[in-house]
């Protein structure tokens, strides 16, 4: 199972529901956190020392959550023009069974709003997807 975490408050409950999924299973669970990268930079290009400062905590934190609910976690810190693509493809060669990811609740211009990268997870994704939304207001 993949778990892609982002640095948001529902990065602890998808991390839960992860954990309880796999576990009295072996199956490995795998949680990620991709750096987009721009178009108008080298993908190559290192990240800035704040954002891997952020991506190292974001990831210490998912670990910590699942190691709290029995569960071994192993991350990975991707780096990517896109994070959709990279989750979809990072579980493709994980040949992971299960892609998990949270979508805090969030409105532009009074809509709800998906952002760009569920929309390609759930369209691309060789495997079931599950998507955990937040509250208004959190």
């Amino acid at each position: 199972m993949l778990v892609a975490v982002g640095g948001n408050a529902l990065d602890d409950a998808v991390i839960r529901a992860a954990a309880m999924e796999v576990k009295g299973t072996k199956r490995p669970l795998y949680a990620v956190h991709v750096i987009e990268i721009p178009w108008t930079e080298a993908v190559d290009n290192a990240p800035s020392v704040e954002e891997v400062i952020r991506a190292d905590t974001i990831l210490d934190n998912a670990t910590t959550v699942a190691n709290k609910h029995g569960h071994k976690l192993e991350p990975e810190l991707l780096q990517a023009r896109t994070a959709g693509a990279a989750i979809v493809d990072e579980a493709a060669a994980r040949d992971c069974n299960l892609i998990l990811l949270g979508l805090p609740y969030k409105r532009e211009h009074t809509e709800f709003c998906l952002g760009d990268t569920i929309p390609y997870v759930l369209e691309h994704s060789p495997v079931e997807v599950w998507i955990i939304r937040g509250m208004p207001g959190e």
